[in-house]
């Protein structure tokens, strides 16, 4: 009897914490609680910061800690990533967002195929890589289902082989 009294306070304990925790969500950041590095790596966030969601707030601290761990090359890449980000207008940065979700979607094992048929793709020659996407831009929805279904059949050397004889 004392252990069944034991376990009821003790879920009722755990279900009063639940509620607490619920009805108290986290605070929203102050600007002025982050450090003065942070500050200046957020300064474009200044002006909207109050209105920003507390999630948003987090994320964007913790990417201004991360900031710090970066060696030079790393912090040029990020910077011409976010550069190139902000070029886009708001109906490309959804269609990045959507494609980056159904990535994530994926299993592991298509992913690693996907990375491995970019990375295939980023060591053409530029030359050779423009041609492709030109040929691929150039094709309808239905030539691009039947290409891709043609490139699905081959043998992954013979892929290649086509797909390099293609952007010649």
């Amino acid at each position: 009897m004392k252990i069944i009294k034991t376990c009821i306070n003790l879920v009722k304990t755990i279900a009063i914490s639940l509620l607490l925790a619920l009805n108290n969500p986290v605070l929203a950041l102050d600007w002025q609680a982050l450090s003065v590095e942070q500050q200046k790596l957020l300064k474009s966030f200044k002006t909207s910061w109050d209105q920003m969601p507390e999630q948003r707030q987090l994320r964007l601290k913790n990417a201004a800690k991360r900031w710090k761990t970066l060696n030079p090359a790393q912090k040029k890449r990020l910077k011409n990533r976010f550069k190139r980000w902000k070029k886009l207008n708001a109906e490309e940065r959804k269609l990045a967002r959507d494609r980056y979700k159904r990535f994530r979607n994926l299993s592991p094992r298509k992913q690693k195929r996907i990375i491995k048929q970019r990375q295939w793709f980023k060591r053409l020659p530029p030359k050779q890589r423009r041609a492709l996407m030109s040929k691929f831009q150039n094709m309808n929805q239905a030539e691009r289902l039947n290409f891709r279904q043609q490139l699905r059949q081959m043998r992954p050397l013979e892929r290649r082989r086509y797909l390099r004889q293609l952007a010649k």
